[in-house]
């Protein structure tokens, strides 16, 4: 009786899948897109000829994009609509693991808690539920490499007449993930080297002639078979394969460990803060691997060849771990195999304890992180389209920088005619293109909504965000999880003009040589043109903020903007002694204003304490704000 019942056992599988089930449907719909999900969204809804052609320009080949297509067609275009593809993947990646742990171990006792166990550990795998609750390729590519391996065994296992059969499965497994993704190879390698090695054992008890005969022509034949089905996109291939630099591989061991890390616990919880359940899960499958070691080698090449397989092409970065979804599967098979193989009585108890603390303390802490701490949360474009609606400003023009946000963007915000993804092509931009282009931009809109994202990679110099600084008002700057969300106004005078020229000493270095205000009679909703021109007698050790406070009639904070000079690009460590510093605000008045007269203020303080704020020295004394303005709000 017990686990190793098979008909108890049904029952706690159906009762498993659906815990899998439950864990990648929950909250589904929950988050917004990201950029990625954008991506397959937007590439889905084309046609299948462009959907093709869209995808030889791109990184990933097109048979997730292909299958979302019709998938659209029954589950609709909705976040939960189109992430329901890769969870109902997700929940076949599940009930893949029980029938690949089934196969690895015929006729064995301890099978039945094995499998068990290892769907377990599958089912509550947080890097799992993470990508089958995104609407991108991984948890397909993890089900064909989970349902490849299976058939693979079954392929060795086969009568004459069946192998045929099962060759058939594995060559279209084969194809089908080599078309969802250029990691797949690694799998195909980890199958290489498992026939190979049933080759040697082969020809070991029957001699070479019936071991090729057997075994290894008809592997040649099935991957002759797999490359031609994939001929027809091997150029693209190898076009796409080794273009990026990807930097230093670092350290193997380091490498290992952060990746066993990310496939037990996640991305949702620090690395640093599970070392030593990490450190158990090493452990466990070093005994997995001694203790099952006549039959589980197999499960161990399909875990390590990616791995190494990574480090090899060099794509050891944070980013690339998804790839490894092809591995985890079989890390909670070799996991289970340490728990249910003990022998001895006391091995058995501890193994099961150490395993469960590991996860309890990690995996499930993961889990937590990922549906409902915000600072997991992935970015948030659907409430920054929303805002930008709700403003409802005529005549605004939407900025994304970088362009690969426009399909997410456009998901949400309907009317593209006013988005502009910069910087244009595929190269990163010069000077000249990005005063071409946004000197163009500016001439039609009075109003920016601009969306940063991906600037290390495609503006690493940030040209766009200080021309724009430089030319226009910086009047909100926030982040919206890894996205940032910033408001400019655009003004029709040019934005280094001075207007009024003063002599306001601001401590004893920073001098307000003068200002220009676009307006002081505004409506609510309105932005605030400031432009101060600085000067420094001597070089500076300390950042300070400036600071706009909008003081009601009542003597009550009405609006504010804080912010280092420059949009927070021309620090005051950086100001040459004696030179005039151009610094551009914008303060956005809240839609509620009440009507009246403000007195808009002006100071600087230590970045570091908002209260040590600079002395004024004012034609009526020493104050720590210089009245700039009266604004009427009408």
């Amino acid at each position: 009786m017990g686990l190793t019942n098979w008909r108890y056992f049904r029952v706690f599988l159906v009762a498993l899948l659906l815990f899998a089930f439950g864990l990648r449907f929950h909250l589904l719909g929950s988050q917004s897109f990201w950029n990625d999900e954008g991506n397959s969204a937007r590439l889905s809804e084309r046609s299948v000829a462009l959907i093709i052609e869209g995808t030889a320009s791109d990184i990933h080949p097109p048979l997730y994009y292909l299958l979302l297509h019709g998938w659209r067609q029954l589950a609709g275009d909705t976040e939960f609509g189109l992430r329901a593809f890769s969870a109902f993947a997700g929940v076949l990646l599940v009930a893949g693991v029980a029938a690949f742990s089934k196969v690895m171990r015929p006729n064995d006792r301890w099978r039945g808690g094995m499998v068990w166990v290892a769907v377990l550990l599958t089912a509550v795998n947080p890097a799992l539920i993470y990508y089958s609750q995104e609407t991108r390729m991984y948890a397909l590519l993890g089900l064909f490499a989970v349902l490849s391996g299976w058939v693979l065994w079954q392929w060795r296992a086969a009568t004459a007449r069946a192998r045929w059969l099962w060759a058939a499965a594995y060559v279209l497994l084969a194809a089908a993930g080599l078309y969802t993704h250029y990691f797949f190879p690694a799998v195909l390698a980890a199958h290489n080297l498992i026939v190979l090695a049933w080759l040697l054992t082969c020809a070991r008890s029957v001699g070479w002639a019936t071991a090729v005969r057997r075994l290894a022509l008809p592997w040649v034949g099935m991957m002759l078979v797999t490359l031609l089905l994939y001929a027809p996109w091997l150029p693209i291939f190898a076009q796409q394969f080794g273009v990026d630099d990807l930097g230093e591989r670092g350290s193997l061991p380091v490498f290992l460990l952060t990746a066993v890390s990310w496939m037990t616990f996640g991305a949702t919880i620090a690395a640093e803060t599970v070392q030593w359940a990490v450190l158990i899960v090493v452990m466990l499958l070093f005994i997995g691997l001694w203790l099952g070691r006549r039959w589980v080698w197999g499960t161990a090449v399909c875990l390590f060849v990616p791995l190494l397989f990574m480090y090899a092409a060099g794509t050891v970065q944070p980013e690339y771990l998804k790839f490894l979804l092809v591995a985890v599967p079989f890390q909670c098979v070799l996991l289970a195999t340490a728990v249910t193989t003990a022998r001895q009585r006391s091995i058995r108890i501890i193994l099961p304890i150490l395993l469960m603390v590991a996860l309890t303390l990690g995996a499930f802490s993961s889990l937590r992180n990922l549906y409902t701490n915000p600072a997991y949360a992935r970015a948030d474009y659907r409430s920054i389209a929303a805002r930008i609606l709700a403003d409802d400003y005529p005549g605004a023009g939407i900025i994304l920088n970088a362009p690969n946000q426009w399909e997410v963007f456009t998901y949400y915000y309907p009317d593209d005619t006013a988005v502009y993804p910069l910087p244009e092509g595929r190269s990163r931009p010069t000077p000249e293109a990005v005063d071409a282009a946004l000197t163009a931009i500016t001439a039609q809109h009075d109003r920016l909504y601009a969306v940063f994202w991906g600037e290390a990679q495609r503006d690493p110099e940030r040209l766009i965000e200080r021309w724009l600084d430089a030319h226009a008002f910086k009047a909100r700057d926030e982040w919206v999880g890894d996205v940032r969300f910033v408001v400019y106004a655009v003004s029709p005078e040019p934005a280094n003009k001075m207007d009024t020229a003063v002599q306001i000493p601001f401590g004893d270095a920073i001098t307000l040589v003068g200002y220009t205000l676009n307006k002081t009679d505004r409506r609510p909703g309105d932005i605030v043109l400031v432009t101060l021109f600085w000067q420094t007698a001597v070089s500076l050790d300390q950042r300070y903020k400036v600071f706009l406070h909008l003081i009601g009639p009542d003597g009550q904070l009405a609006a504010q903007r804080d912010s280092e000079p420059g949009g927070g690009l021309n620090l005051t460590t950086i100001w040459p002694p004696g030179e005039t510093i151009i610094d551009n605000h914008g303060l956005l008045l809240p839609a509620n204003l009440p009507p009246g007269q403000y007195t808009l203020l002006l100071g600087l303080y230590d970045i570091a304490d908002p209260t040590a704020r600079l002395p004024v020295l004012t034609p009526t004394g020493e104050t720590d704000a210089f009245p700039l303005a009266e604004i009427t709000v009408r």
